[in-house]
């Protein structure tokens, strides 16, 4: 993966987690090996994406957890059509790990930093 990396490739912990299915604060459960994960740097490098998830949901917090279910996803998606080739490449990458999370959970959380 170019974009993201997984559990076990990660250095440090400034990294936001995308978390499959929905948050449950009283079950916190943080660096999962399921999980994906992006470094901070590389998430404001490309600020399209940052920009199209705050239009879609605009209760995102880079520093809480944000539930982004199916439609929400695509919506974003559709927003980044135009955009730059590597943050279209981003957001296909960041869409391989989260098209069968959607189908079959219909929500994955993004964990704040």
């Amino acid at each position: 993966m170019r974009f993201c990396v997984l559990n076990y490739e990660r250095h440090g912990t400034c990294y936001y987690e995308l978390y499959k299915g929905e948050w449950n604060p009283a079950l916190p459960e943080f660096w999962r090996d399921d999980s994906l994960y992006i470094h901070d740097d590389t998430f404001y490098q490309y600020p399209e994406l940052n920009k199209a998830i705050k239009n879609v949901i605009p209760t995102f917090d880079t520093y809480s957890e944000t539930a982004v279910n199916k439609q929400e996803w695509e919506e974003i998606g559709k927003l980044l059509e135009d955009s730059d080739q590597d943050t279209r490449v981003f957001y296909a990458e960041i869409n391989e790990w989260a098209e069968p999370v959607l189908q079959t959970l219909g929500v994955f959380t993004i964990l704040g930093l």
